[in-house]
């Protein structure tokens, strides 16, 4: 075929947009309703291939019963016979864009859009799956990411129904799908629904985050013995909730995967990006030169190192670490040293009941207490300083 012909006497073809084994696809125009459409023509070689040409036909019947924003809409099917021989092709949605396997070629994304496209991939998912349909083959190049930036999944060839009998295998013995993506369910032969599709994502959102597959091995054998047992390699990433989704999607047993697509998305929206948070031993060196401040005679300054180091700390280190109480402490201590032992007191009352699990911490914060409860006594609380132990530990607004 060539651009200018009209394929069945209605869709003329205008451009070619891409080339594989089973045949190519055309940039083309239908002339009955004068829109522009995709159009997938198998090859000759495999229309010869009674289950190349059975893969084609499911895909369209597939595809065709699924309408979602999120996955290509495919329009038509049909069958051109001259000469002998079948032409069989599928119509689709012509999405103006490019595979995010090209993107990620040219290195990796953004990590807000990186996650904005799995979402959507996820809504996908969710809409195939709630109508019975696994995609066993969710990959890179199964992903279009539009010129508006928004990623359609397509290719529904290899697509089995949940109410279909039998694994992984052809009739030939050969794994459907694509190695690098594949489940371990897959390999194995075992029956598979819709978290397989999940792994496969999984593989994807590990690629978004690291620039590689978890998994890269030469040959299909050592790839399917990687993903039948070897653990992945961590993601690294300041999102802890990120990493720890990454791996329960590409947990080995289907089971301690996630339950379905939606949670994925509800749990992807529920990260929270930002600048990176530094480790504790940096925060730790940061409340060592507060200290060293207060130790010089300016505990003003010491206290202003505090403020903003505390929410850190409960961040990083979680809200009841000893290290995060311990750098409430030296804030109350030069609280009091600065003009607000009234401040300072309200601060060691609080600690007083959050330490009950560390008692000689405890009872360093009861002697302190009751050093500058009686300074108070004496002489009066001082400036005062609205500083909630509570409200410091969970990031919110501080006074001082």
């Amino acid at each position: 075929m060539e651009a200018g012909e009209v394929l069945d006497g209605r869709y003329l073809l205008e451009a070619k947009l891409g080339e594989g084994g089973f045949g190519v696809v055309w940039q083309a125009r239908d002339s009955n309703i004068g829109r522009r459409v995709a159009v997938k023509v198998l090859s000759e070689e495999k229309a010869r291939d009674e289950e190349a040409v059975q893969r084609f036909v499911r895909e369209a019947k597939t595809a065709g019963s699924l309408s979602h924003p999120n996955i290509v809409t495919l329009y038509d099917y049909g069958t051109v016979r001259e000469g002998g021989w079948s032409t069989h092709y599928l119509v689709m949605e012509l999405v103006p864009g490019r595979p995010l396997s090209a993107l990620l070629r040219e290195g990796t994304p953004e990590l807000e859009v990186s996650l904005k496209w799995v979402r959507q991939v996820c809504k996908a998912l969710a809409a195939a799956h709630a109508s019975g349909v696994v995609h066993r083959d969710i990959k890179p190049e199964n992903i279009m990411i539009t010129d508006g930036g928004e990623a359609k999944v397509l290719d529904f060839g290899i697509a089995r129904l949940l109410t279909q009998s039998g694994g992984a295998l052809t009739s030939t013995g050969v794994v459907i799908g694509t190695p690098p993506y594949l489940a371990p369910e897959c390999w194995a032969g075992d029956p598979i629904d819709g978290r397989a599709d999940l792994y496969a994502l999984g593989v994807v959102l590990f690629q978004l985050c690291t620039g590689q597959r978890p998994f890269n091995a030469g040959s299909a054998v050592t790839m399917m013995y990687q993903h039948l047992n070897e653990p992945p390699p961590p993601v690294r990433t300041p999102y802890p909730a990120l990493a720890a989704l990454v791996r329960e999607l590409l947990a080995k047993s289907p089971a301690d995967r996630p339950a379905d697509a939606a949670e994925v998305r509800r749990r992807l929206r529920e990260i929270r990006l930002g600048p990176e948070e530094p480790t504790p031993e940096a925060l730790r060196k940061r409340a060592d030169r507060a200290w060293e401040h207060g130790a010089e005679g300016r505990p003003g300054e010491a206290v202003a190192m505090l403020v903003p180091l505390v929410p850190q700390l409960a961040r990083v280190c979680g809200p009841r670490d000893l290290r995060t109480l311990r750098t409430c402490h030296d804030l109350a201590l030069w609280l009091a040293r600065d003009g607000s032992p009234g401040a300072a007191v309200a601060l060691l009352r609080e600690l007083e009941s959050a330490l009950t699990a560390e008692p000689q911490a405890r009872a360093d914060v009861a002697r302190d207490l009751d050093r500058w409860q009686r300074a108070c006594d004496r002489g009066g609380p001082g400036t005062p300083r609205p500083l909630a132990l509570d409200r410091l530990l969970d990031g919110g607004p501080q006074g001082g």
